[in-house]
């Protein structure tokens, strides 16, 4: 990032508000000309492109990392490519299958290890409870009949037994506001216990820092895309890409006119009632009829915008946040499961609170790496920390849960998504009255700024969501001319 006087480009434009844009950014070095800038080399942005260019529009993509994919991203340093974002996709992804079969990327149907992912060591306090004594432990917080059910099972067939979302646009069906409320709250209506909720949701969250934090409407809704995509699915649960997930828009930006351009970080736009202008920190300016904008809004608040977002579309800005999630990729040199006897796969309520074997050889019983994922308010803990003590915190206390691990493993890969300054978290996560509040406004077009990613979907999430949206943002600029 360029220095004047000491204080970064981005901190002047977090200062000047009230500034012109011009005035803001000062002199720059170079202009781009496109009839289409797109913001964003991820699957949302690759894919309003490509649509962009089949209809003969110039499209110029730019991007603020050195690599395409945005939060998808395979380690291909680690055997087997893990996934730090992204990790799988069913065959009801329909766009995401399309440019697949399109820009010819290989497939891995991921079924055969399902079975594997779903069985599970349980670790609570430190200390492994074996299957067999779950049902009588007095950790156990269920009621009877249920005991049996460990506490990664619990709670979907409660969601799923009382979500009234039926199509994967209930969401946003005012009808259904009542659901805008807290996770908690909609769990404790259904006389779920304090107990069972801070095992079964807070001990890992898949949304959000607790179940306080997060909308059940998130969780509904994506209890039905889920439910949906096993209905399209049949059989199949899954896929992921040969060579990693990352290999998808790889290939869909090498099937782009035009190269990426890297390392653009975008700190203003600027539309007028002729044109628009992308303001980067390297002082280039992209100018063009349009812009294709795929930024989350926890980096986008950070971009000077002129003229400015108000209303609903603004609150969305400022206050949707995205995921804090952490993973740790670890190389194995020796099968440690095999001296201790137990299973790789661990739920546990600690600082690593997910481990999960990577089976991406040649049978479904190789184990090519190992994932942990730090989930919920130890994410948000492990983010005030510094990398290299992040990691030493992390690998402590999966070494006191699993001992014989000790010198058998390597830390191959660590990712902080929140500290990643292109994301700043992976997921948006819609926290209670949000949904109802700015879900309607949050992908509406501002004067020629047009707006896709994840967060702006309308029937679909994760990686489907992403092509979706840029799907949308690419129509509304066809539609415009």
């Amino acid at each position: 990032m360029q220095k004047t006087s000491g204080i970064s480009r981005r901190t002047i434009i977090k200062g000047i508000s009230a500034v012109p844009l011009a005035a803001a950014l000062g002199p720059v070095r170079a202009q781009n000309r496109a009839k289409v800038i797109v913001i964003g080399a991820g699957l949302s942005g690759l894919n309003a492109a490509l649509l962009l260019e089949e209809q003969g529009i110039d499209v110029q993509v730019i991007e603020g990392r050195n690599r395409v994919g945005g939060r998808v991203l395979s380690h291909r340093n680690v055997n087997g490519n893990p996934e730090s974002g992204g990790t799988s996709f069913g065959p009801g992804y329909a766009r995401l299958m399309d440019a697949c079969r399109k820009f010819k990327v290989g497939l891995i149907d991921v079924t055969p290890i399902v079975p594997f992912f779903n069985d599970r060591e349980l670790v609570l306090d430190g200390k492994p409870i074996p299957k067999a004594d779950w049902p009588t432990h007095p950790k156990n917080p269920f009621p009877e009949g249920m005991k049996q059910l460990p506490p990664w099972a619990y709670l979907m067939p409660i969601i799923g037994k009382n979500n009234p979302l039926k199509t994967g646009d209930a969401w946003l069906n005012p009808a259904n506001a009542r659901y805008d409320i807290s996770l908690h709250d909609w769990l404790t209506s259904l006389g779920v216990s304090e107990e069972i909720i801070e095992l079964c949701w807070n001990t890992n969250p898949n949304h959000g820092t607790t179940a306080y934090d997060v909308s059940a409407m998130m969780v509904l809704f994506g209890h039905t895309f889920a439910m949906i995509q096993a209905q399209l699915g049949g059989k199949t649960w899954g896929y992921t890409a040969v060579g990693g997930n990352q290999s998808i828009p790889e290939a869909m930006a090498g099937g782009l006119r035009k190269p990426v351009h890297f390392e653009r970080e975008v700190v203003g736009i600027r539309t007028t009632g002729s044109g628009a202008e992308v303001h980067c920190a390297d002082g280039t300016v992209y100018k063009a009829d349009h812009v294709v904008c795929s930024m989350p809004m926890s980096v986008l608040r950070r971009v000077h915008i002129d003229p400015l977002i108000g209303g609903a579309q603004g609150l969305a800005i400022n206050t949707l946040s995205s995921q804090q999630i952490n993973i740790v990729h670890l190389s194995i040199k020796k099968p440690f499961w095999e001296e201790d006897g137990r299973n790789p796969n661990i739920f546990s309520n600690g600082l690593a609170g997910m481990v999960v074997p990577e089976r991406k050889g040649k049978t479904p019983q190789e184990i090519t790496s190992l994932t942990i994922w730090i989930r919920g308010r130890n994410a948000t803990w492990m983010d005030t920390l510094e990398e290299k003590v992040a990691i030493e915190a992390i690998m402590d206390d999966f070494y006191k849960t699993r001992p014989a691990a000790r010198g058998k493993v390597e830390v191959a890969a660590y990712k902080s998504w929140y500290h990643d300054p292109f994301s700043a978290g992976d997921w948006a996560v819609w926290a209670p009255g949000q949904v109802t509040a700015f879900a309607g406004a949050v992908g509406n077009a501002h004067g020629r700024i047009h707006f896709c990613g994840e967060h702006t979907s309308v029937s679909n999430r994760g990686m489907e969501g992403a092509m979706e949206s840029g799907e949308r943002a690419a129509f509304e600029v066809l539609e415009l001319g």
